[in-house]
């Protein structure tokens, strides 16, 4: 059984236990953290999702800051009443999914590969599907062979994980002014020509690095050619998800709020991890269970 797996079945095994006991305030896994945002920023986004949750009748306060799923089903406290996480952590969790944004997230690799030499230095990163098909089936089983790192509870970390695009994928824990630059620094000082490297991310996150500025054990790294290398499945946004003591009257009344959201301002937006485009809606358990599945929980 694979350890998601195992974290499901500990979770969905709580209402005996655990989710008989009264629950208190919210658990936010703040999107700030993994964009790597300065604290003041992480502040503004709790605030922004207090003062949004309001009037939903859900308790705001205390607000526990989360950083992985191991801090929503550790014992010895009372549950969390809902959290705000994107769907690993809420699928693994056993919690209720209330309102799940299902604007599609589009991960990929972005894997640092070998050493172009008559390529400019510090090339931008290049799409899988523009190479030549022989040069896509080598990078692809090359990658396969590939360590790769990503963000620990992030969605696209899960999902490259789940589809065996690397050999194996190193959790990264998120932290405060870091981000995605943090990650391919840490992936940059890591690589050497023979051996590749990627970082799992968003595939307008992947367009946007490069290896400019970098440290790193050789200087041949600064040719080395950036290929982006998107999953064959898409995740979901963030969401809310409560715990199975909360009332039913208060579920909806939250759901409605979130699903009559339409113009938010820029700060909430940025609480949310909201884009331009976003869909907030409450699937069904048989949907749900298919959204869990990308990330690789099954039950």
């Amino acid at each position: 059984m694979k350890l998601n797996s195992i974290v499901l079945a500990a979770a969905l095994a709580l209402p005996g236990a655990a989710f008989a006991q009264a629950c208190e305030g919210g658990a936010y896994l703040n999107p700030q953290l993994f964009r790597g945002e300065a604290a003041h920023q992480i502040t503004i986004a709790e605030q922004e999702l207090r003062g949004f949750l309001a009037g939903s009748g859900l308790p705001t306060q205390p607000l526990y800051p989360i950083k992985r799923i191991d801090d929503v089903t550790a014992s010895g406290r009372a549950p969390y009443c809902w959290i705000y996480a994107n769907v690993l952590v809420g699928a693994l969790s056993g919690y209720k999914p209330v309102a799940v944004n299902l604007e599609p997230v589009h991960p990929a690799v972005l894997a640092i590969t070998q050493v172009v030499p008559s390529a400019p230095a510090d090339a931008p990163p290049v799409a899988l599907g523009s190479l030549p098909a022989a040069e896509q089936k080598a990078v692809l089983e090359h990658l396969q062979r590939s360590r790769c790192m990503g963000t620990a509870s992030g969605i696209e970390a899960a999902i490259v994980k789940n589809e065996g695009l690397c050999a194996y994928v190193e959790e990264v824990a998120p932290q405060a002014a870091v981000g995605q630059q943090g990650l391919i620094a840490k992936a940059a000082f890591a690589w050497e020509e023979g051996s590749w490297i990627g970082i799992s991310t968003r595939q307008t996150s992947a367009q946007q690095l490069s290896t400019q500025g970098l440290a790193a054990r050789s200087e041949k790294l600064h040719k080395a050619r950036l290929v982006i290398v998107p999953t064959k499945a898409t995740g979901v946004g963030f969401g809310l998800y409560a715990h199975p003591s909360v009332n039913e009257a208060t579920v909806r009344k939250t759901a409605a709020l979130f699903r009559d959201l339409t113009a938010p301002s820029k700060p909430l937006a940025v609480a949310l991890d909201l884009g331009p485009r976003f869909n907030f809606a409450s699937p069904s358990p048989e949907q749900f269970d298919k959204l869990a599945a990308t990330v690789g929980v099954r039950k």
